[in-house]
């Protein structure tokens, strides 16, 4: 068995080395200096908590990272004027509301762009021109139900420029009534003559106020247009 001998640098002596019953070498005696302490496993156990993804509250900074970064954002703040749970079932109550008004008939929805729709009735004549109406007598105009319309305008002609009409409104296409703040004088240079009406009635015509001169009559031409 060889023996082995080594220097000590502390004290400059020879010390022998010794061996265990397999062959490896006793140590008693060793060098921890540069072993990891307790202060440096609570900074590293500190630093491996704030990795953690389970726990991440707050701004995480992210920099320097190439590829793909895996978070979930159950739990991450959203952004100001972001729509929440709550929100949209406030708005979904208010979309119910109005589908009712719309099934109820009490909202129009049009599917195509606001359009001007009239439709033009006529009064006194037609398509092709005037009507000839006696001048001696009172005449009345054909009726017009105006109930769907929310505003109408009354327009035509009289070839008799001191022609003096009245507007007559009825509920019941029987019984008539003049309606005196719509009193019409025909122009004394061209014998037109309009008003525009918000009809809270059901229907109208016109009365043209006779002269008493007989055998005389009157080329008269009106329309009633409806905007819905």
């Amino acid at each position: 068995m060889s023996l082995l001998l080594v220097h000590d640098s502390t004290n400059s002596k020879l010390r022998e080395l010794e061996c265990d019953s397999n062959g490896l070498l006793k140590v008693d005696k060793n060098d921890i200096s540069s072993l990891a302490t307790d202060a440096t496993l609570a900074s590293l156990n500190g630093k491996v908590t704030a990795c953690d993804t389970g726990s991440i509250s707050g701004v995480v900074s992210v920099s320097a990272v190439s590829g793909d970064v895996a978070i979930t954002a159950s739990a991450l703040p959203l952004p100001t004027g972001a729509a929440s749970a709550a929100n949209q079932s406030t708005g979904n109550t208010s979309l119910a509301t109005l589908a009712g008004c719309v099934a109820a008939n009490k909202v129009a929805v049009s599917s195509s762009a606001a359009a001007l729709t009239v439709t033009d009735h006529y009064l006194w004549g037609d398509a092709s021109g005037a009507e000839s109406v006696l001048n001696e007598l009172d005449a009345y105009s054909d009726s017009v139900d105006v109930e769907e319309y929310s505003k109408i305008s009354v327009y035509g002609s009289s070839s008799n420029l001191s022609d003096e009409l009245e507007v007559q409104i009825s509920h019941d296409n029987t019984n008539w009534f003049e309606m005196t703040s719509a009193y019409v004088q025909v122009d004394y240079s061209s014998g037109h003559f309009g008003l525009v009406l918000d009809p809270a009635f059901k229907y109208i015509r016109m009365k043209k106020i006779g002269t008493g001169t007989a055998m005389m009559s009157d080329s008269l031409w009106a329309i009633c247009s409806g905007k819905k």
